[in-house]
């Protein structure tokens, strides 16, 4: 599979230009000793129970998941020949799903149809506008804001077509069918990233948090990580730079050593999008900033590499397979009639160099994913 990175809860590259969501996608990512952070000093009560939890959390997070977030067979046979469109968004991550739904469609006895696009609002816009002269059954979208073909999507559904997208902050309703990786399931991932800051730093440490705020889909991850760091960690601080998009693959290293060096008691970088650490490796090593722990979420193969490596801490992964999956489930749930869960939360899972299955390729969390919905579906 090719190597892949996300923002998660969804990655609005139909934002960027292509050299830069290119960039995004292939980014390795950044430099940090997973034995880094202060040593513990005296807590306090409310600093000792908030350490345990949070070890606790983390224990409880790094075992792989087993069960998909869906469990209910469906109530009769699923018709054949039903027809499915995916509109891709143009990067590489869009195509490794492409292949997963296909996955998905080729044991129903369906047909998916993949739309290409470069990810910018034109091509989006009339990939949708061949969705209502298509007319299909079911249209998969990832990511794009709902505003840039509002007009083809009111036209689409009521063509018939269901419509289930992944990674977006609009809700389900008005035409849009069914949504995975809303801002509501991404506070999950928040808290997971408080939890490894207070376990690493022994519940004393000082953290600085690299948010994106051009994706306010990572809003909801930022927020979560505060709350659940307050919680967990009061003896702790966390302080944020909001990475400029254009800083992607160019400075943003140098932003985060410069920060480092000023604050040279901050030992813990927290990435809301893997792919900001592109060469921070290089750039920590250069600056003799050695004793740096790196964490962060929705890793590509190079971040994994670094993982497995030793290189960086740990990261939550992102539910590819399963989102992809539970996407068409929504589909097949509207084609047979049975009720369409309104707000699913992701599995999760944290992923370091002792759990990781793999660093070869883009895993599923659950290991069995698709005999799980085939099962459900009466086709396995």
């Amino acid at each position: 599979m090719k190597s892949t990175a996300r923002v998660r809860g969804g990655r609005p590259l139909w934002l960027l230009p292509p050299v830069t969501a290119a960039i995004m996608i292939l980014a390795a990512c950044g430099n940090s000793s997973p034995s880094a952070g202060p040593a513990a000093g005296a807590l306090s009560e409310a600093g000792q129970t908030g350490l345990e939890q949070a070890q606790a959390h983390v224990t409880k997070n790094s075992t792989r998941p087993t069960k998909i977030n869906v469990t209910t067979p469906v109530s009769k046979p699923v018709p054949k020949g039903k027809r499915l469109t995916f509109i891709s968004c143009g990067s590489a991550n869009c195509n490794l799903e492409s292949d997963i739904i296909k996955a998905a469609t080729d044991r129903l006895g369906w047909t998916l149809k993949t739309i290409n696009t470069d990810g910018s609002p034109e091509q989006v816009k009339a990939a949708w506008g061949q969705v209502v002269r298509d007319k299909p059954d079911g249209v998969l979208y990832t990511a794009v804001p709902r505003s840039v073909f509002e007009s083809e999507l009111q036209k689409a559904t009521a063509n018939g077509t269901f419509v289930a997208a992944c990674c977006t902050v609009d809700p389900p309703v008005n035409g849009l069918g069914y949504v995975i990786g809303t801002p509501a399931s991404n506070a999950q991932v928040g808290e997971d990233l408080a939890a490894l800051v207070t376990v690493q730093s022994k519940g004393t440490g000082k953290a600085v948090y690299i948010d994106l705020p051009v994706f306010p889909i990572l809003t909801a991850v930022k927020t979560s990580y505060e709350k659940t760091l307050t919680s967990f960690c009061p003896g702790c601080s966390t302080d944020t730079i909001d990475m400029p998009i254009t800083a992607l693959g160019k400075d943003a290293p140098d932003r985060i050593v410069s920060y480092l060096r000023s604050h040279n008691d901050v030992k813990t970088v927290v990435l809301s999008v893997d792919t900001i650490g592109i060469g921070l490796q290089a750039s920590l090593k250069a600056a003799g900033l050695n004793d740096i722990y790196v964490i962060g979420e929705g890793p590509d193969t190079t971040v994994l590499q670094y993982i497995k490596s030793g290189l960086r801490g740990p990261t939550n992964a992102f539910p590819y397979w399963e989102s992809m999956f539970a996407m068409v489930d929504a589909v097949v749930r509207h084609e047979v009639g049975d009720p369409i869960e309104k707000d699913p939360v992701p599995v999760n899972w944290i992923v370091d160099k002792d759990n990781m299955p793999t660093a070869d390729e883009i895993f599923p969390l659950v290991s069995d994913v698709q005999e799980q919905y085939f099962k459900l579906w009466g086709v396995g």
